[in-house]
This record gives C-alpha cells, sequence and structure tokens, in this order.
C-alpha cells in the first residue's frame, strides 16, 4: 500500500469517526452529509472528495479540521467509558462497605462527574 493510499485510508476513517455509525436507510451521501453539520470548516463536496481520493492530501486543511473532530469525538468517548468504569468501582465499593470507603467513592463520583461532564460538551 502506498502512502498515498494509506492517507486516503485514515482520512477515511476520519470521516466515519466523524459522520457516525451508518443507519439502515443512509446512503453513503446522506452519511457523508453529516460530517460539514458537525464541522463548519468543511463543504460537502469537500468531504465527497476527500472520500473518493480526490483529494489525497493527508494534511489538506480539510483533512486536518476533520482528524481535529474526529480525536475530540474519540476523546468524549475514552471519557465517557472512564466515567462509567469508576462508577462501577464505587459502586461495588458501596456494596462491600460504604462506611469505610465513604472517602474513596466520594472521590470517584466526583471524578466520573467531572470526567462525564466532558461528554456533555
Amino acid at each position: 500500500m502506498s502512502e498515498n493510499q494509506s492517507g486516503v485510508k485514515n482520512v477515511r476513517r476520519e470521516i466515519a469517526i466523524v459522520a457516525g455509525p451508518r443507519d439502515w436507510c443512509d446512503t453513503r451521501e446522506s452519511w457523508l452529509a453529516r460530517v460539514p453539520r458537525k464541522v463548519n470548516t468543511v463543504t460537502f463536496r469537500t468531504v465527497k472528495a476527500l472520500w473518493y481520493g480526490e483529494i489525497s492530501d493527508p494534511e489538506h486543511w480539510a483533512a486536518r479540521d476533520i482528524r481535529r473532530a474526529a480525536e475530540l469525538i474519540e476523546a468524549r468517548h475514552e471519557a465517557a467509558k472512564l466515567a462509567s468504569q469508576y462508577q462501577q468501582i464505587a459502586g461495588g465499593m458501596r456494596e462491600t462497605d460504604s462506611d469505610f470507603y465513604r472517602t474513596e467513592i466520594d472521590r470517584l463520583e466526583r471524578l466520573a462527574r467531572i470526567i462525564g461532564g466532558l461528554d456533555s460538551a
């Protein structure tokens, strides 16, 4: 695989992250049209050109903007998973001995709220 094909493949992956899961009723165009709604600096035509390899430069300004949006989405997903893990740990500590682990439970729940707040931003 050439470096050019690898760059197009990475841009496609980032576009897919930003566009989100494809529903059964989505056409490829309707699915790709979600990206400009989430990344205000790109147009549908630019996204389509990136998807089909008409713009093959992985450092194109639109590819960089989409990459930033994809990284932000992935970071929010990771933060939500971490907040959920903290909630589960706190719940287990509460079931074991809520009086003994009170300080740790409060700390974990506070961290989960802070981290979970990043997901809604």
